[in-house]
């Protein structure tokens, strides 16, 4: 059984290999993080950039008038965007763990 923040790191890879839609791992993410998320869990770091994440998965809208309003809502490539920004802020975290002695 994977811990809240093992599933919010494979919702992540798996909405950038594109086997989740936007919608699907905006609702999943901000419910895991939002309510189930034991905060102990994450680091200041990690909490930082995955609370961002949720941040704008919560605001995420696919309704091209609601996306018109200044800072309001986030479309897809919002997402994917800040995504891709946290995937590579967990890959360079792993790597220090890796090669912390």
């Amino acid at each position: 059984m994977m811990t809240e923040k093992q599933q919010l790191f494979y919702l992540i890879n798996n909405l950038l290999s594109n086997e989740y839609d936007t919608a699907t791992f905006c609702k999943e993410f901000t419910r895991i993080y939002d309510l189930e998320l034991d905060n102990d869990l994450l680091n200041s770091e990690e909490m930082e950039f995955i609370g961002d994440l949720s941040d704008i998965a919560a605001r995420f809208s696919d309704n091209e008038e609601e996306l018109m309003i200044p800072n309001m809502y986030f479309s897809s490539m919002d997402i994917r965007n800040k995504a891709k920004e946290v995937k590579q802020k967990i890959d360079s975290w792993e790597t220090r763990k890796e090669y912390h002695y």
